[in-house]
């Protein structure tokens, strides 16, 4: 028996490290499933698929990777994120006007890169990253939209970012916002969701425990 072959064996038996572990846990298996589903019915759509919020880019890996097996990898798939962390205007309205605590929102994400994401995903040319507050980005500059992914938890980015992404989907296109779960942390999703369905007279569509879905 190779030495590798016992280190598994050590590792498996007698440690955590060989437990299964569910590598999205800030992601429900559905809305990855439903994610993938929607890329399905909609690759022959024009249009590009963007992702807002992107952390380290797990979720971006794994839809990549979808595309790239499916044989889709000449789709349009936009990245947006600050590559920093949240933005002290965000945070300041949590305290301010939400009643959240300041300590709950720092130094998330604070380890994240820009060069290094795009580094790390040099491999998928399709995919496209860009740094900007998804509050000022012009979403007609990558219009039309087919699927959008809006991850970024706080209330004032997605009140006045999904509007604006709204406007350039196009007909049968598909928004997921998530977090959308109310009375924790990152409820602002739920209530700038909630809000704008209200607007817009769009019932609320939940899907899995925390995933609001909007279809045009």
């Amino acid at each position: 028996m190779q030495l590798i072959d016992l280190v598994k064996i050590v590792a498996f038996r007698y440690t955590k490290f060989g437990r299964p572990r569910y590598p999205f846990p800030n992601i429900e298996p559905v809305e990855l499933a439903t994610l993938i589903c929607e890329i399905d019915r909609l690759k022959h759509t024009a249009g590009s698929i963007v992702e807002i919020g992107v952390a380290r880019g797990m979720t971006t890996r794994f839809l990549s990777e979808h595309l790239v097996r499916s044989g889709y990898s000449n789709q349009k798939y936009y990245a947006i994120d600050t590559f920093q962390s949240f933005l002290k205007r965000d945070i300041d309205y949590e305290v301010n006007h939400r009643g959240k605590k300041r300590w709950n929102f720092r130094g998330q994400f604070k380890y994240n890169d820009f060069e290094v994401w795009k580094r790390n995903f040099k491999e998928f040319p399709f995919v496209k990253a860009i740094q900007s507050d998804c509050v000022v980005f012009d979403y007609g500059s990558i219009a039309p939209i087919k699927i959008a992914f809006l991850d970024v938890d706080l209330y004032l980015p997605i009140k006045h970012s999904l509007p604006k992404i709204y406007e350039h989907v196009c007909e049968g296109g598909i928004i997921f916002v998530d977090d959308v779960r109310d009375n924790y942390q990152y409820d602002g999703s739920y209530q700038a969701y909630m809000e704008f369905c209200n607007e817009m007279k769009i019932t609320p569509t939940i899907l899995g425990n925390k995933c609001g879905v909007i279809r045009k």
